[in-house]
C-alpha cells in the first residue's frame, strides 16, 4: 500500500515532530534503536531551537512532508552560507553554497520519491538565491545514503574524519619523544 505524503514548508506545529525525526535519522546511522537515544530536555530545547530558526530566516530552508493525517513523515534542510574572504583567489572570494542536511524519509513513506521531491525543492530554493553549489555530508558506514545521493548527482570530493581528543592525546603524546 503506497503511503500519500506531500511536500511543504515547515511550520511551528511540525517542530516537535522534526526533531523525532532526528532520532530516527540518528538511529538508522548509528544503529542504535530508538529507544536508547535520549537527550536531556534541554538538548532537546536546544535542538527544536535550532530548527525554529529555519522557519524565519531567509538563507535557510526546512521542508517536511506530511503525511494525510498531517504526521511528519519526512524533512529536509538547506542553509545557505557565503565563502570567507580569506580566499585569495577571485572565483571563491564572495561565492555562496549551500549546505544540505537532515534529509530523512521515513521507512514506510520511501519508494515514492520523496526525498527526491525535498532535494529539488532545497535545490530550486539555492537557486533562486543563486546559489550554484550544493554541499552535504553523510556517514561513510550508511550505504543507503550513499547510492541515494550519487544517484542525485552529489559525489564525494573530500573526507570528513572524526576522532576522540582523548584519543588523539593519548596516540600523539606516546609518540613524543624527548629532544
Amino acid at each position: 500500500m503506497v503511503r500519500k505524503a506531500t511536500i511543504a514548508r515547515a511550520e511551528e506545529r511540525d517542530i516537535s515532530q522534526v526533531v523525532e525525526l532526528i532520532f530516527h535519522l540518528d538511529a538508522h546511522v548509528s544503529g542504535a534503536p530508538r529507544e536508547v537515544l535520549k537527550m536531556t530536555p534541554e538538548g532537546e530545547r536546544q535542538l527544536a531551537g535550532h530548527f525554529r530558526s529555519f522557519l524565519h530566516n531567509p538563507y535557510k530552508l526546512l521542508l517536511v512532508a506530511r503525511s494525510a493525517r498531517a504526521r511528519v513523515v519526512g524533512m529536509g534542510d538547506i542553509a545557505l552560507w557565503m565563502q570567507a574572504e580569506v580566499w585569495e583567489t577571485p572565483e571563491r572570494q564572495g561565492q555562496w553554497y549551500g549546505i544540505i542536511d537532515d534529509v530523512w524519509v521515513e521507512p514506510e513513506y520511501r519508494g515514492q520519491g520523496l526525498s527526491r521531491l525535498i532535494v529539488v525543492e532545497l535545490a530550486a530554493f539555492a537557486r533562486s538565491h543563486g546559489v550554484e553549489s550544493l554541499q552535504l555530508e553523510y556517514s561513510t558506514s550508511n550505504e543507503e545514503a550513499a547510492r541515494t545521493w550519487n544517484r542525485m548527482g552529489f559525489r564525494p570530493v573530500g573526507v570528513r574524519a572524526a576522532a576522540s581528543a582523548s584519543e588523539v592525546l593519548a596516540l600523539l603524546k606516546s609518540d613524543e619523544t624527548p629532544s
